[in-house]
């Protein structure tokens, strides 16, 4: 670890940083790049992002620079759009009152940086970087604790997470991802800050535990909330997902296993966070599922995955047809390692496995014998039973049963015989 430069940066990042700060010192001012990209150059890390602040006022900043976008002008940030790029740039301000628990009552501008450090979450989100000659500025020590791998709250822990509650989850985040310890002072403000989540909407609550699972170590993340007693009101009624022991407990054993290949992903953490112990009634699980409001296609991913992974548990030797409608879904793999943490029986795990591995692509959508038309010509009324004789003829097939259209064929006219 040693002192950053901008020079590390991608070189899209580093031109667009350039540009700024150079707009910038044309009008007087100093342009800083700011927070996680600071962050990860001292970390030696590759920043993907790029924030900046500096005193402009919003008014300034759209006056100085031809391309700009007033995306949050009440609380001092406009984009600036730079070969490509979007750069935020904030105006150094204080902040005061935080009454919805996430936005400043007031935001009063300032024109100087060591103002704005201490309105900031971390010590180690809370350094400056001048792009234009690497001057570092680190008013609250994030340096010092970069160099320790200590997470600290900048100023009063308690009164950063009554702030915004959110803090509480980027805590356990930044922890697990930067392999940080937490500050003891800053980890007794966070089990005293408890109340601050009830002020999360289940939107940003969603946004930030998919944040968590996009890294290997949610597992440990999660588990420093729940070692703090904000697990639970994270996700209110998850400890009675496994009854007979602690729910919190249960999950995150189950999360560290499907975690040991890489990331889980958003659809195979939430399965496996929000799974219902045994093979019962889902609606537990399903109501705490929708309170987080996911998308259509996330809470799709997550209904499937727990349907799939229990197909494993109970079926110990898949058929040739149950395993390619398995393989079809985009969830497979995710589901055989989530049946694996759910308890299945490691020789259904294996047999699933085999069989899903032995498909080739094209065994996926064979050209099917048997189309609707051919319902409609055998004088089959329209209805449910059309899906129910495609999905038939389709097994069949897909188990070698029927090798050919004019065997379909026949097999169709028998079957509409019995249905007459």
């Amino acid at each position: 670890m040693g002192k950053p430069s901008a020079k590390t940066l991608p070189p899209a990042l580093f031109e667009a940083a350039c540009f700024v700060a150079r707009g910038a010192a044309g009008a007087g001012a100093r342009a800083w790049i700011v927070g996680g990209p600071v962050r990860d150059l001292v970390l030696g890390t590759t920043a993907t992002d790029l924030d900046m602040a500096s005193g402009l006022r919003p008014e300034e900043v759209e006056r100085i620079f031809e391309r700009t976008t007033a995306v949050g002008k009440a609380f001092g940030t406009v984009l600036v759009h730079s070969h490509g790029l979007d750069v935020q740039l904030t105006t150094f301000r204080r902040e005061r009152g935080f009454s919805d628990a996430r936005r400043p009552d007031l935001v009063e501008y300032s024109e100087r940086l060591e103002e704005d450090a201490r309105r900031r979450d971390f010590t180690c989100n809370a350094m400056y970087l001048d792009p234009l000659n690497d001057e570092l500025r680190d008013p609250e020590g994030g340096l010092a604790d970069i160099a320790a791998r200590l997470l600290r709250a900048v100023g009063d822990p308690e009164a950063r997470f009554a702030e915004d509650g959110l803090r509480l989850v980027r805590l356990a985040r930044f922890a697990a991802a930067l392999d940080f310890r937490v500050d003891p002072a800053t980890l007794e403000g966070a089990r005293a800050s408890v109340r601050a989540l009830s002020g999360v909407s289940a939107e940003r609550r969603l946004h930030e535990l998919e944040r968590i699972f996009g890294h290997p170590r949610s597992a440990q993340a999660l588990g420093l909330l729940a070692g703090a007693g904000l697990l639970e009101p994270l996700l209110p009624g998850l400890a009675r997902l496994s009854p007979g022991e602690e729910g919190a407990t249960a999950a995150l054993r189950r999360l560290e296993q499907v975690a040991q290949e890489g990331p889980p992903g958003s659809g195979l953490g939430l399965a496996t966070l929000l799974l219902c112990a045994g093979e019962g009634d889902r609606t537990a699980s399903e109501g705490l599922l929708d309170s987080l409001r996911p998308s259509r296609s996330l809470r799709a991913s997550v209904l499937n995955l727990w349907r799939l992974s229990a197909e494993v548990v109970r079926e110990p030797a898949p058929s040739r047809s149950a395993a390619v409608f398995f393989a079809r879904h985009g969830e497979a793999q995710d589901a055989l390692k989530l049946a694996a943490a759910r308890g299945a029986a490691p020789g259904n795990v294996d047999a699933w496995r085999a069989r899903v591995s032995a498909l080739e692509p094209g065994h996926l959508h064979p050209t099917l014998w048997l189309r609707a038309e051919d319902l409609q010509t055998a004088g089959i009324p329209r209805g449910p039973r059309w899906r129910e004789l495609l999905l038939e003829a389709e097994m069949h097939q897909l188990e070698g049963r029927l090798g050919s259209r004019e065997s379909a064929l026949a097999w169709l006219a028998e079957r509409s015989q019995r249905l007459s």
